[in-house]
């Protein structure tokens, strides 16, 4: 798997990528099952995401919804184009050896703020589960320079912490 990325970004399908969801999740603490890999992966345009799926078709993959199958493993490809967030993340991401093979995987603290963005019941108790592992003031600084402008993750996060707070 790892390796099929990493030859993604040899052969210029893709420029960068970092791990992100569940297997970064479990990366920085207990595994935790997931029923798909998250890529975040950096495109130069609209075009070259669409290429992807190409690619992948050319070569046989399975293909559902959103979903390409490589070695029998549903992986999601997020485009760094969706916003600051996705790319810096890649850009500041950790990198790391798996089974020797090289990969980047998303900080805790900005692994964090994607959880804020998709704030699902199971990604708040993740957020706190993480915070212990975070550095509070690297994480405030991605908030503020990676947030929309109308303050969204830093509202889910303040009134995360209250909730906390309170109980």
């Amino acid at each position: 798997m790892l390796v099929t990325l990493n030859n993604l970004k040899k052969k210029g399908v893709i420029k960068d990528y970092a791990i992100a969801g569940g297997y970064a999740i479990s990366y920085y603490l207990e595994p935790a099952y997931t029923y798909d890999l998250d890529i975040l992966a950096l495109f130069g345009s609209d075009e070259d995401y669409h290429s992807l799926y190409e690619y992948f078709r050319e070569q046989g993959n399975k293909i559902e919804e959103i979903y390409i199958f490589i070695d029998d493993m549903p992986v999601q490809f997020f485009p760094s184009f969706i916003g600051k967030l996705f790319s810096n993340a890649i850009r500041d991401a950790r990198r790391v050896k798996v089974k020797g093979v090289n990969t980047k995987v998303v900080t805790v603290e900005y692994l964090i703020a994607l959880l804020l963005k998709a704030f699902r019941p199971k990604d708040k108790v993740r957020i706190v589960e993480l915070l212990d592992k975070a550095n509070e003031g690297l994480l405030k600084d991605i908030l503020g320079r990676c947030d929309d402008e109308k303050g969204l993750l830093q509202t889910r996060f303040n009134g995360l912490l209250a909730t906390l707070q309170s109980s």
